[in-house]
C-alpha cells in the first residue's frame, strides 16, 4: 500500500460496507431463489440454513475483527475492542512501556503498566511474556534499574480494530508521556501521523 493511513481508514471502511452489502444481498436472495423456484424438501433446507449461519458468521467476525472504540480523558484511556469484550481502562501515568508487532490491519499493540485496576485484561508479565517478546525484557530491565522499589507489570495486548488501532496508538502516544516507545512502535508512530507510508 502506498497510502497515507487516513485514506487507508477510508478504503478499509468502504470495503466493510460493500462486504455486508453483499453479505446481506446474499442472505436475502437465496432464501428468495429458493421460495420462487418451489423447492421444498428438507436437504434444500438445511442447506439453506447452514448458509445462512455462515453469511452469518462472518458478517459478525468481521465486524468484530474491525470494531474499536476509544478516548482517553482525565489521565483515563479507555478502550474497547471488537462486539463481545468489556471496555479496558489504563491509567495514562502508569503505562510505562509500549511496543507494536507486525504492521497494518494484523498490527498488535503491547502496553506494559505498573497498575491492575478495572482491567480484567491485564495480565502479570511472566516468562511467558519474555520468550514471546524477548526485546521487551530489555527494555523492562532498563525500566526497572530507574525505579526505587520492585513493581510487579502487567501487559495488555490489542489485536482487533483494523487500520484505526493507528489513531489509537497515536492517542496512547499523545497522552503516555511518561511511558517508553521501542523503535517499532515509534515506525507505527510514525505511520499513524501521515509523516511515513503505508
Amino acid at each position: 500500500m502506498d497510502l497515507d493511513i487516513f485514506k487507508a481508514i477510508k478504503k478499509e471502511n468502504k470495503f466493510l460496507k460493500r462486504f455486508n452489502i453483499i453479505m446481506i444481498f446474499l442472505a436475502v436472495i437465496l432464501p428468495l431463489t429458493m421460495y420462487l423456484t418451489g423447492v421444498k424438501t428438507l436437504f434444500y433446507y438445511l442447506y439453506l440454513l447452514i448458509i445462512e449461519g455462515l453469511i452469518l458468521i462472518a458478517i459478525l467476525n468481521k465486524l468484530n475483527s474491525t470494531k474499536i472504540k476509544y478516548n482517553c480523558i482525565n489521565n483515563r484511556l479507555k478502550f474497547k475492542t471488537g462486539i463481545l469484550t468489556k471496555e479496558s481502562m489504563l491509567f495514562c501515568d502508569k503505562i510505562i512501556l509500549v511496543h507494536t508487532e507486525k504492521m497494518e490491519e494484523e498490527m498488535e499493540i503491547i502496553i506494559v503498566s505498573t497498575v491492575n485496576f478495572k482491567n480484567k485484561n491485564l495480565k502479570p508479565v511472566l516468562k511467558g511474556f519474555y520468550k514471546r517478546f524477548p526485546k521487551l525484557q530489555k527494555e523492562l530491565d532498563i525500566i526497572r534499574k530507574t525505579e526505587e522499589e520492585e513493581q510487579i507489570y502487567y501487559y495488555q495486548i490489542i489485536r482487533r480494530g483494523g487500520l484505526r488501532k493507528y489513531l489509537l496508538l497515536d492517542c496512547i502516544y499523545k497522552n503516555c508521556v511518561k511511558a517508553v516507545y521501542t523503535s517499532e512502535c515509534i515506525e507505527n508512530i510514525k505511520i499513524a501521523r501521515g509523516q511515513t507510508l503505508v
